[in-house]
């Protein structure tokens, strides 16, 4: 038994990792596969291409706003470019008039690399700070840039025109080639920003991620080299490190990880496929992290969480990235992300995915009746709400124990709340009309025992 109770206060508790439970008992915990739909950002204007990639999300109040590099050509520079929409599912490239493309003037492209030395536009990776100290000229921020020159920081006020915050780079010691993923930290009171190192020196060893802080978005502390449950030695190609929504204090990671010289396709069928630059030689996919600060990564769930699946050329090294930005849709209980596929082909483009609030992972009963138990936790908040859905002949039931596991009288047993249905968002009320405020400040366990029922996340409110 844990002699220090966990305080979660109010903070939504999605069940991504293993922080709240104790014991399962016929309860699987599983991740859940996400929904990709039909709607779907076709990299095909000229400026665009097969390697079009690093892709950012931001929901910036009722617009999404997309941010992508368009590179079709290798022998030609990169640009960044930008879409917006009102639902994040159907995408419009505003003709912004600001760079053009050969004789093209009404282009979505607002950024080029200022030097060749530079390439900020290779990763150009921007975010919406919800610091409340932000100043209103410097309202979206970005980090661009590779391990010669570093990591350059740019600021904007309308998020289409962009300004350095400083001459040279805001930081150095890292390698950058690779998507860097800068954002405000609710819970650690500052800057964070994840970046790409390797593990034996400049390109020697295996990809991984590193971090570092900053107060100012100038001024970042010295790296450190992120690690992770059981220390897997993998490539991982990105990190794709972002806030949880409605969960700051929880940050979800959705890194590509790389394999090497593992060829799916021959190059015969990869040419007829139009696949470039021999890419085919390597595989990728998307595996599943969590963290609560600091370097330290969690693989609760150590095995892949995208897999390429049926598409030959998703199949193809690189593919299956997913973009940085995790965004509410339909008024918040659907969340979606986007996907590349056909990278390094000419149909290279990217997949929006959807998945229910809070569901990336479930505790899930069958028909076999199963019980979770949580660690010991402080009670907070008027009421206890749960994330769930059952079957028609399903059920949860919500027990409170004190610390050793003893019933509380009202909260257990014949007081026990007994809930079915699929709510994201669902108030417990308890039979005997007691009230879950009754509890606040006592070291508290919860019990539930399930059937035919999924449980994605708690909160006192």
């Amino acid at each position: 038994m844990s002699s220090t109770p966990l305080t979660p206060g109010t903070r939504r508790e999605p069940f991504f990792d293993g922080h709240l439970l104790e014991k399962l008992s016929h309860i699987s915990h599983e991740l859940v596969d996400p929904v990709p739909t039909e709607h779907v950002f076709r990299f095909d204007q000229p400026w665009e291409g097969a390697y079009s990639l690093y892709a950012t999300i931001i929901k910036d109040a009722d617009r999404y706003r997309l941010y992508y590099r368009g590179h079709g050509d290798l022998k030609k520079r990169s640009t960044s470019c930008y879409a917006e929409s009102a639902d994040g599912k159907t995408w419009t490239r505003p003709a912004l008039g600001l760079i053009p493309d050969d004789e093209r003037h009404d282009t979505n492209i607002f950024h080029v690399d200022p030097s060749k030395e530079e390439r900020t536009s290779h990763n150009f990776t921007p975010f919406l700070d919800s610091n409340p100290a932000a100043a209103a000229d410097e309202r979206f921020k970005a980090v661009g840039g590779e391990d010669k020159a570093g990591l350059f920081g740019f600021v904007s006020a309308d998020g289409i025109h962009w300004r350095k915050v400083q001459d040279g780079p805001i930081f150095r010691d890292g390698v950058f080639d690779s998507q860097n993923v800068p954002f405000w930290s609710e819970a650690e009171n500052c800057y964070v920003l994840y970046f790409r190192v390797w593990t034996d020196g400049l390109y020697k060893g295996r990809r991984t991620i590193a971090r570092t802080t900053s107060t100012d978005f100038r001024n970042w502390s010295a790296a450190q080299v992120m690690t992770f449950r059981d220390d897997p030695e993998e490539e991982l190609y990105t990190n794709v490190t972002m806030p949880c929504p409605g969960a700051p204090h929880l940050y979800v990671a959705l890194p590509s990880r790389f394999v090497q010289k593992r060829r799916w396709m021959e190059p015969a069928q990869a040419r007829t496929l139009g696949v470039l630059e021999k890419r085919e030689n390597d595989v990728s996919d998307t595996v599943f992290m969590t963290s609560r600060g600091g370097a330290v990564y969690d693989r609760h769930f150590p095995q892949a969480y995208i897999k390429p699946g049926a598409d030959p050329q998703d199949w193809v090294g690189r593919n299956n990235m997913v973009s940085a930005g995790l965004v509410e849709l339909d008024g918040g209980n659907t969340w979606g992300f986007y996907r590349c596929h056909h990278y390094a082909s000419p149909t290279c483009h990217l997949r929006l995915h959807t998945l229910r609030r809070d569901g990336f992972a479930r505790l899930r009963a069958g028909a076999r009746r199963g019980r979770v138990l949580t660690k010991p936790f402080v009670a907070a908040g008027e009421s206890l709400c749960l994330n769930f859905a059952t079957s028609g002949a399903g059920l949860i039931r919500v027990e409170a124990l004190d610390e050793s596991g003893q019933p509380i009288e009202g909260f257990a047993g014949r007081g026990a709340a007994k809930l079915f249905g699929d709510s994201t968002h669902h108030a417990v009320t308890w039979p005997k009309k007691r009230a879950w405020s009754e509890l606040a400040g006592r070291t508290i366990r919860l019990r539930f025992t399930m059937s035919e029922a999924d449980l994605y996340a708690v909160q006192q409110v």
